[in-house]
């Protein structure tokens, strides 16, 4: 092969990465990966807190319009116990082990030693409830409001 006129022959035969450097990058490279995974790993596992709140607060408005479609009241128990929302007879929510779950509700609510019913009725109202969920020093606070009966959530400093 001729080379171009003007072409610096020398230049081009020592231009580019030899074997060693790249497999000293590839080193490096599987290095950092081994490091970091785990890491990566478990931030996946669990649902972020904002994930869990918002999963909790879209399955509380289904139950609120299911309440209102149906024109029969709708509950919706919080087991502190077993660390379960049940949704219905075969939708529970189980939260995860790093979530702390915490109710303020009425006391007419309370149904046994840690569990207590959020009822929302047909005109769209609710018994109301505040749920908060914290994880990893964040908190998130899921409001239902008593005459409306819309739950919201919003995360807390």
């Amino acid at each position: 092969m001729t080379a171009a006129p003007g072409a610096n022959t020398e230049a081009d035969a020592t231009a580019g990465f030899t074997l060693v450097e790249m497999l000293v990058v590839l080193a490096i490279m599987a290095l950092v990966a081994t490091i970091a995974a785990p890491g990566l790993v478990s931030h996946y596992r669990s649902k972020p807190l904002e994930a869990l709140a918002g999963e909790i607060t879209m399955r509380l408005r289904l139950s609120r319009t299911s309440a209102i479609a149906t024109a029969r009241p709708k509950q919706v128990l919080v087991d502190l116990g077993a660390r379960t929302i049940r949704f219905g007879e075969r939708d529970v929510f189980a939260l995860p082990d790093d979530v702390k779950l915490t109710v303020v509700t009425g006391q007419e609510t309370v149904v046994a030693d840690r569990q207590t019913v959020l009822t929302f009725l047909p005109d769209g109202s609710a018994s109301g409830m505040d749920i908060s969920l914290q994880q990893k020093g964040r908190t998130a606070r899921i409001a239902v409001n008593w005459l409306t009966g819309l739950p919201t959530w919003r995360a807390l400093p």
